[in-house]
């Protein structure tokens, strides 16, 4: 502590370093609001009592290699970089309110939160969890870097962190069940790495998140079969890779905003990665291509079952390029998921609406309703002889003409009023025709409407 603390002499020009490696430290090193005026390194060192460091000012520190029982850095500032390589660390790493002008380095280490402090889970976790690392409003200029085998045992915390260079964890594994393997609400980063061999049992929080560039668990895998395995709802970033992602749980992107969505590309019955939570979910793209029909399956199974805007964003993306018709199809089926929702008589109304006009969206059916109709009562009534209302006056008689003035409620054609039929299947017919004129036009006009308003 003497020598960090300026206890020897110094050259000028030349920057001072403590360089110690291999030592038993039995005592502690307590540095509390210390300035110390030298680099400080202490490689492969064994400490029977965790550093206090706390609020102290700190040239480039390293514990590379070393075994600690904790260590305490709660406000620390470091001129450099915070080295906690290949680090075993029995105990909770504190740098709440800490800031590092470098980096903090992890690549190796090994932290465990047995006999650390406990607290209780406030994200998709319950119960006392163990803390292995807590960076509560830590910031880093260059990044945290917990690639090459980093380890946690217990629950790694980033609540309202920024880490202007990144958060890099691909190949780490964290470890804690039924909670949350690494929390990181509200961070600020240039980017986070959580793909290519990074493996989390728990579950992933970076809710709020504000990144610059991409969120990426491609190759990654987050299990947390009991709730959310990410949860990425209000994030806002550039990029959001989960193809190749092996997740257990589901995936939360509610009221998230991304450039670009990026999914598994399969078939229908291959749904992308764990069921997607997107209500309020904004993005300009969802790639790669792909069919819209396995964009509704993965609709289809959100866990919170029918919510309007995600068919609404995805039919969005379909009209900006250029896809009217794909666009047209999600919409018909928003319907058709919203119709489940309803009570029996909305239900029976929107069967009516689906079958007749594809709720507005394939007007074409109508037509075919009508000529299906139209060759019906032609036959039937060209088999059958009418009567005239008033012998020798009126038009003659057509089977067809007469069709259509039965379908078509409004005006008239001239053959409805001059003829009728003796009781019997024949006017029974005629009767179904008037009632599937009005049903036909209902549909439509209600059909159309609807789309006008909402288009």
């Amino acid at each position: 502590r003497s020598l960090v603390l300026g206890g020897a002499d110094t050259v000028p020009g030349e920057t001072p370093v403590v360089h110690l490696v291999g030592a038993r430290v039995s005592g502690k090193l307590r540095l509390v609001f210390a300035e110390a005026c030298c680099v400080l390194r202490l490689e492969k060192c064994w400490f029977e009592q965790a550093p206090q460091l706390y609020g102290a000012r700190l040239h480039v520190t390293g514990f590379g290699g070393s075994w600690l029982p904790g260590l305490g850095a709660n406000s620390v500032t470091v001129e450099g970089d915070l080295d906690l390589m290949r680090a075993r660390v029995a105990g909770t790493v504190t740098l709440t309110g800490a800031h590092i002008t470098g980096s903090l380095l992890l690549q190796g280490a090994r932290l465990s939160g047995a006999g650390a402090g406990t607290r209780t889970g406030t994200g998709t976790g319950t119960g006392t969890v163990g803390l292995a690392l807590d960076g509560s409003r830590l910031e880093v200029g260059s990044g945290i870097v917990g690639r090459d085998g980093f380890r946690a045992e217990g629950e790694v915390r980033l609540p309202g962190a920024r880490a202007h260079g990144g958060l890099l964890l691909d190949g780490a594994r964290l470890h804690h069940p039924g909670g949350e393997a690494l929390f990181a609400e509200g961070l600020q980063s240039a980017r986070v790495d959580c793909g290519q061999g990074f493996h989390a049992d728990g579950a992933v929080v970076l809710t709020g998140a504000a990144i610059e560039g991409t969120v990426s668990f491609e190759g990654g895998t987050v299990q947390n079969p009991a709730g959310d395995a990410i949860a990425c709802s209000r994030v806002q970033a550039s990029e959001a890779h989960l193809e190749t992602a092996h997740t257990e749980g589901t995936v939360d992107l509610r009221h998230a905003r991304l450039d670009v969505l990026r999914t598994a590309h399969g078939a229908p019955e291959v749904p992308d990665v764990s069921p997607l939570r997107l209500d309020g979910l904004v993005y300009r793209a969802w790639e790669p291509m792909a069919p819209v029909a396995h964009r509704l399956a993965t609709l289809r199974r959100d866990p919170d079952g029918y919510r309007p805007q995600p068919y609404q964003q995805l039919a969005a993306v379909c009209r900006s390029v250029g896809h009217d018709d794909e666009a047209r199809r999600v919409l018909l089926a928003r319907q058709r998921c919203r119709r489940g929702t309803l009570r029996p008589a909305g239900r029976a109304w929107g069967l009516l609406l689906d079958a007749t006009v594809g709720h507005g969206y394939r007007p074409w059916l109508a037509g075919l309703w009508l000529t299906a109709l139209t060759l019906l009562g032609t036959a039937a009534f060209g088999a059958a002889g009418p009567r005239p209302v008033k012998p020798g006056e009126g038009a003659p008689f057509s089977p067809l003409v007469y069709t259509l003035d039965l379908l078509i409620p409004f005006g008239g054609l001239g053959q409805r009023n001059s003829w009728y039929w003796e009781a019997g299947p024949v006017q029974w017919l005629a009767y179904a025709l008037v009632a599937a004129g009005w049903l036909l036009t209902t549909a439509v006009v209600a059909g159309v409407t609807r789309v006008l308003n909402r288009s």
